[in-house]
């Protein structure tokens, strides 16, 4: 399993591409996003923050980490990974508030969006690079 995403993760099209769906599904109006299935599930948007920005950190980190030949800034550059990621998802909530139709600023997103990326790094701090 490792294997495979030593494989594409050393790409950085899978990063890049993480990170850009993200933005886009956080920029998109609502009124385009469905709310009935699945989506209608009370929290359910909080998940996905979590998973989306929580991608973002696992991916670039593991993207760094099988491609760099010494590790010693390891640690520094999953925090700062963690900051981008929050950052990024704190940026994006007021693009939605002022700029998006249908979409709201929503604090608890934020929560949700540090989270998913405060475990994507504790993940690579804790187990991954042992």
């Amino acid at each position: 399993m490792m294997r495979l995403v030593k494989k594409l993760c050393t790409w950085k099209i899978i990063p890049v591409a993480w990170t850009a769906v993200t933005i886009f599904l956080l920029c998109i109006p609502g009124s385009a996003i469905p709310s009935a299935g699945v989506f209608a599930t009370e929290g359910i948007d909080k998940v996905v923050h979590a998973i989306l920005f929580g991608g973002i950190v696992l991916l670039w980190g593991f993207n760094q980490y099988f491609r760099r030949d010494e590790k010693q800034n390891w640690q520094r550059i999953i925090v700062v990974l963690t900051f981008f990621s929050v950052g990024l998802g704190i940026g994006l909530e007021f693009l939605q508030r002022y700029y998006i139709p249908n979409r709201s600023f929503d604090g608890i997103d934020i929560i949700a969006d540090s989270a998913g990326a405060i475990v994507a790094a504790f993940y690579h701090w804790f187990v991954r690079v042992r």
